[in-house]
């Protein structure tokens, strides 16, 4: 099965938000009326990644964990397959394109590689090359 899984920066999502059935928002909340009788999640964690982390530690603590992956794959499975499902951060580069992998995981029962090679094609309404966040990724793999 192929769910509708798309994912934007957060200027869009505005924009974009009637068009579907569920909503994730990471690190930026949708304001209440873009996501008013949507089913909605909200994860609040920066775009930190393993390089930033190597550059200055102390931005560990704003990275996205195990937890937060936990709760994504949650999220998406309690979602019927015909729920169109959009997934935003802030520039809709690296938070949300590795949400979106994740959910083309799950709901779509893709390969990790598989969702990754569709990555592009799923960013709306441009196709930005994606740069999915690589601690999100690792934390994924290894709860799988």
């Amino acid at each position: 099965m192929n769910t509708v899984n798309h994912y934007t920066d957060f200027a869009n999502a505005e924009k974009y938000a009637k068009d579907y059935d569920a909503i994730i928002s990471l690190g930026h909340y949708l304001p209440e009326q873009f996501r008013e009788g949507k089913k909605y999640l909200m994860l609040d964690f920066e775009d930190e990644t393993f390089n930033s982390i190597a550059v200055d530690f102390k931005n560990a603590k704003y990275a996205p964990t195990e937890g937060h992956v936990r709760k994504i794959i949650e999220f998406v499975r309690e979602l019927a397959p015909v729920d169109k499902l959009l997934i935003h951060c802030f520039a809709g580069y690296s938070r949300s394109p590795a949400a979106v992998l994740i959910a083309k995981c799950e709901r779509d029962g893709k390969t990790f590689h598989q969702a990754k090679d569709e990555l592009k094609d799923a960013r709306i309404p441009d196709k930005l090359v994606p740069k999915p966040n690589d601690i999100m990724l690792h934390n994924y793999l290894m709860i799988k």
